[in-house]
């Protein structure tokens, strides 16, 4: 590669940058030479498109023709209305990746030779990844490679302080935090540990201030209708977007000063005429008080992440501040003081992670298909007929490297010489045997070329296959790079009918890039043209109890449609060869003996749609998410004899805004939100749960036992008798092991109840029909819902109970359940 594009895709600016392997250069957007461009698109009426500055001043006074904050919805089916034209968050990101390229030299940009690197925060999901993958081909960028902000924030905190410390790279950014722990000796930086919020960054700061202050003075000044109202009214967008513009300028403002305004103009008159001008003070004092819930978040994942580095505050140097809401002075101070760690400056924190992407572009091996990183270590072949080679550290951070001699034949009287082809420098004739070393002089930054010459005991010059060395001396080099998610396949322990779990493919804390193979066989079989198949469905998240609880991110789907001859036999082997590149980005490829094919990405059987949600109609599913969460704090509460702990009332307090969302609700952000608000919730009940795992499984046992004894002993076979006999006493030998074989027995105890009382207990299917349609949301069908739910009742009147216990069945067939797209979806392979 010849030039090295760095771009920082970020969710309020971003920038782009290039790094030729000795200087880096920040490209300056060309219409107001700013070294960042906001991420922001209008399109006016004629459909002509504004990019950066110029659309986000547009934005404020025709919100409906802008596009802001989309980098939020990346990973979303969320569809943005933009003037008269829908776009999806990939495409909108698309047209800034133009928009920033477009700042480059024609030489840069029409070159074969470029590659670019676009970071995304380490708390991206697979999906959001996968999201930003396919902005940078709509963009047709060429030869693209994902990298995580906080590692290219390393690499320019390198640049410009390459002392041996530990350091914590504080990334705020418009929409998100990143914390990392970096390690730096002699010039190679190892990331120990990271962490990250993806909904904490400077546009919740607005979203707080408006809140706070601007909503209540509104509504204290003004005619308008309640606040729910307010926000889903068409007619108060402008108003409302007029203020959330003022509201960040205002708080830019104070950045500089102790006081600011939030006045003008909104061109909107309220409920009873009158036109609604704003004027409200802010001042430093109430913003910190604002903010400081989120900020004391944002320092307990700083926290957190030294302790998962396995270092304590005293042995890290200095906190590297980086993202635009850090020019905030008094919230560095917060979290130095909070840390007792002192704050760094060194680096432009709005340019920071460009700058670092692309100078991180460089150590890319691009030729690679998953864009692996270059080899430190490296060897040239010089004379075959002497056995001869060359070893050499090919990359490091010194301004010398040295080169060994590997000689497989004894020579007499055979001399070298190596020359440096920059500056003419050489070692002198030196004796040619095994094991001889040179060390060399690395003049620039950059690659140093340098010439092998060998001589026989004549002084003739002897042939040489390769004679040509390069050494890059590099701004520093990242050893480890750490993976932010678990990602895990979703498989059954023994047969198709037994829980599911993870098989992990990578771990959180995992150096990447990782690659390997894993063996799993088919739990049925698959004929050609048959229109079953087999699904390997991706999780993200370290919740192996209950798989759905964690990220649903996609699936590879096989049917009988995609080979023509052979079999898949129940039992067959099939091989998942994955690559987790350095951005957390998986690469999947399935090998399938028994049919001699293979599946890859490259055929498109990955697809991650399934898992995508759509901001615009996410209520529901978040209403039904936030009882499953309510319904698990009781159960655990109860189980573990909690009454009043403050961290289980803080996830209830998650879970009842979740329930409590107006199923009409616009706020796309709010909704972001809460779903990842009750994300958190599950891995923290899941935490719990671990932790006093034989605790409760003991109490879950004994609570499954006495509501035999009490409801379904009486309607029980013997042969029903003695089945539940021999489960209770499995379940409670398998209470201390770790695998799930204790809750595969207890959803066998909980079948075998259902089907007791179905089958026996003439009042339970009326009983069991009257619950399950107290929830309309939990069905996909909501025409075919109520036509069964009038149905059912009608069997009920005339004590019909075999058309109940149809009307149940079809119930069944078309209810919500977690992630799971029905029987064609389900998981249907088995552990190898």
């Amino acid at each position: 590669m010849k030039y090295y594009v760095g771009i920082d895709l970020g969710t309020t600016n971003s920038a782009i940058s290039t790094f030729d392997g000795e200087n880096v250069r920040i490209w300056k957007s060309k219409k107001d030479q700013s070294d960042v461009t906001p991420s922001a698109i209008y399109i006016d009426k004629r459909g002509k498109r504004f990019y950066g500055k110029a659309a986000y001043l547009k934005s404020a006074q025709q919100p409906e023709r802008c596009a802001v904050l989309f980098k939020r919805y990346m990973g979303t089916n969320t569809v943005l209305t933009v003037g008269d034209e829908k776009m999806s968050p990939e495409e909108c990101s698309a047209e800034i990746l133009r928009e920033l390229y477009r700042n480059l030299p024609e030489e840069i940009r029409e070159s074969d030779e470029t590659a670019t690197v676009i970071t995304v925060p380490a708390a991206f999901n697979q999906m959001q990844n996968a999201a930003t993958k396919e902005a940078a081909q709509q963009a047709g960028l060429g030869k693209v490679a994902l990298m995580q902000e906080p590692v290219a924030a390393i690499m320019s905190v390198m640049k410009v302080n390459p002392k041996d410390a530990n350091f914590v790279i504080y990334d705020l950014g418009g929409g998100t935090l990143d914390v990392a722990i970096a390690e730096s000796i002699g010039g190679k930086v190892n990331l120990l540990a990271h962490n990250g919020i993806a909904m904490c960054g400077g546009r919740d700061f607005d979203r707080i201030l408006m809140e706070k202050t601007v909503i209540p003075w509104l509504m204290a000044n003004y005619d308008l209708p309640d606040l729910k109202e307010l926000k889903n009214s068409d007619k108060y967008k402008k108003l409302l977007r007029i203020a959330s513009y003022k509201t960040e300028l205002a708080k830019i403002e104070l950045s500089t000063d102790d006081e600011a305004s939030i006045d003008g103009e909104t061109g909107v008159s309220d409920e009873s005429g009158e036109e609604i001008y704003l004027d409200i003070q802010i001042n430093r004092d109430d913003f910190n008080t604002y903010i400081d819930e989120m900020v004391m978040q944002s320092i307990k994942a700083v926290k957190e992440t030294i302790e998962k580095s396995g270092l304590t505050t005293v042995d890290i140097d200095r906190i590297v501040f980086i993202g635009g809401p850090t020019n905030y002075k008094p919230l560095r101070d917060k979290v130095c003081d909070e840390t007792e760690i002192p704050g760094s400056i060194e680096v432009n924190p709005m340019t920071a992670v460009s700058e670092g992407a692309a100078i991180f572009a460089e150590s890319i091996d691009w030729s690679d298909e998953v864009h692996g990183r270059k080899a430190t270590r490296q060897q040239v072949e010089s004379a075959e007929a002497l056995g001869l080679s060359f070893r050499y550290v090919s990359r490091t951070t010194d301004n010398q490297a040295r080169i060994g001699v590997v000689l497989g034949k004894s020579v007499t009287g055979y001399t070298f010489e190596i020359k440096s082809n920059d500056t003419g420098w050489t070692s002198g004739t030196m004796t040619l045997k095994d094991k001889a070393k040179v060390i060399v002089p690395l003049e620039k930054r950059g690659n140093n070329v340098f010439t092998v010459d060998v001589f026989d005991n004549f002084g003739r010059n002897v042939p040489l296959e390769e004679n040509i060395i390069t050494i890059t001396y590099t701004l520093a080099t990242v050893s480890a790079i750490l993976a932010s998610h678990s990602i895990g396949v979703e498989v059954r322990e023994n047969s198709r009918d037994s829980k599911s779990t993870l098989d992990y493919l990578v771990r959180e804390g995992d150096t990447l890039p990782a690659k390997g193979t894993k063996t799993f066989r088919a739990a049925e079989t698959i004929r050609p043209g048959d229109t079953k198949a087999l699904n390997f469905k991706l999780w993200e998240g370290e919740i192996e109890d209950d798989v759905e609880d964690n990220r649903f991110i996609g699936y590879m789907k096989i049917t009988g449609d995609d080979f023509s001859f052979g079999m898949i036999p129940a039992g067959a082997e099939i091989n998942c060869n994955y690559v987790v590149n350095d951005s957390g980005s998986i690469d999947l490829e399935l090998d399938i003996p028994s049919i001699g094919q293979s599946f890859n990405n490259d055929k498109n059987f990955y697809s991650r749609q399934e898992g995508q949600i759509d901001l615009d109609h996410a209520a529901g599913m978040i209403n039904r998410e936030g009882k499953k969460v309510l319904e698990k704090i009781k159960n655990l509460a109860g189980q573990m004899e909690i009454k009043n702990d403050e961290e289980l009332q803080k996830l209830g307090e998650i879970a009842s805004k979740a329930i409590n969302i107006r199923q009409d609700s616009s706020d796309r952000e709010e909704l972001q939100h809460i779903s990842d608000d009750i994300l958190h919730a599950k891995k923290i009940l899941n935490k719990l749960r671990r932790e006093n795992l034989s605790e409760i499984r003991q109490k879950e046992l004994d609570h499954l036992i006495e509501f035999y004894q009490n409801e379904i002993i009486n309607y029980s076979t013997t042969e029903n008798k003695d089945e539940f006999e021999k489960l209770f006493a499995a379940a409670n030998q398998a209470i201390k092991n770790t695998s799930s074989e204790f809750e595969d027995i207890l959803e066998q105890v909980r079948c075998l109840n259902y089907q007791v009382n179905m089958d026996n207990n003439p009042e339970f299917p009326v009983q069991w029909f009257v619950w399950k349609i107290q929830n309309p949301e939990n069905y996909s069908d909501e025409n075919a819902f109520y036509q069964l739910a009038a149905a059912g009742k009608k069997a009920v009147e005339d004590n019909d109970i075999q058309t109940l216990k149809q009307i149940l069945n079809e119930l069944a067939r078309i209810e919500i359940r977690d992630s799971d797209e029905g029987m064609e979806m389900m998981t249907n392979i088995t552990r190898g």
